[in-house]
């Protein structure tokens, strides 16, 4: 019997297991063995990506950047989310703050993320440190939800709204998919709190495999996930689930940011794996 592909993921909410029996019965459906292994933490799955315990790993931009520099430049990056391009940080702040830009955060409270969240922490501190170097004044507050899944719950960047309502907080960092839902959803009082800084855009997930795993596994795999029909009942429920329109082959223009997120890793000493 054929060794089915081994894919790993990373369980941050209960949606996640319906999402891969999807695409698990979806690949057996079409004639391509793959199984899937769900993590409690990246750490973990970055670990048996690096070992050949799995074949392919869906990783944040965090995971990412380890299994890269840990392997030597020995990744490559498959495909991803149409939704991960363009990834953006979002500073936001009481409408009435008077905080217009970074520099205005001098002297101020400053909340950032989960401590392995790209897009709430490591990035916004670097943000801040390029603007005002790394002595400034501002006094950061860390909210260190959920650490392991390097941001997916969103829970850190809820809790740095519901400090910035209580007054706790002058300021905080987001990312782009949490700002969106507070303002769809309503969470805050219109007009009450406001962003005053959104990044450069960045790559976020992505489908890692070791450059070394047999390139027809790579082939099939991708086709496999490129060939998923939006439209089709099942397909296009997986795909709202895991947040997303369509699958997208990467390149050069997909890989964008990870540089970024590298040096800000190697910056704050977040490079080593820790599992």
């Amino acid at each position: 019997m054929k060794k089915p592909i081994m894919l790993g993921a990373v369980a941050y909410d209960p949606k996640v297991i319906p999402i891969w029996d999807i695409i698990r019965d979806y690949f057996n459906d079409n004639g391509v063995r793959l199984d899937y292994i769900l993590f409690s933490n990246y750490e973990a799955q970055v670990e048996y990506l690096l070992s050949n315990k799995i074949d392919v790993a869906w990783n944040t931009n965090v995971a990412w950047v380890r299994s890269n520099e840990l392997s030597g430049g020995k990744t490559k990056a498959l495909v991803m989310r149409d939704t991960d391009i363009d990834f953006q940080s979002v500073f936001i702040t009481k409408a009435n703050s008077g905080i217009k830009s970074i520099k205005d955060l001098e002297g101020k409270n400053f909340a950032l993320g989960s401590a392995d969240s790209a897009q709430a922490a490591i990035l916004p501190l670097k943000y801040i440190e390029d603007e005002l170097g790394q002595n400034n004044n501002v006094n950061i507050i860390r909210f260190n939800s959920d650490l392991g899944k390097h941001g997916d719950t969103g829970r850190s960047e809820f809790d740095i709204l519901e400090a910035l309502m209580n007054n706790e907080i002058d300021a905080g960092a987001i990312g782009i998919s949490s700002w969106v839902r507070m303002l769809e959803e309503g969470i805050f009082p219109s007009g009450e709190v406001e962003s005053f800084f959104v990044s450069e855009g960045y790559c976020h997930c992505n489908f890692t495999v070791l450059d070394s795993l047999d390139e027809s596994i790579q082939k099939v795999f991708t086709e496999m996930l490129l060939g998923q029909d939006p439209k089709d009942p099942i397909i296009k429920k997986m795909m709202q689930m895991e947040g997303l329109n369509k699958w997208v082959k990467t390149g050069p223009a997909e890989l964008k940011g990870y540089e970024v997120l590298t040096q800000a890793m190697k910056e704050q000493g977040l490079m080593q794996n820790n599992w």
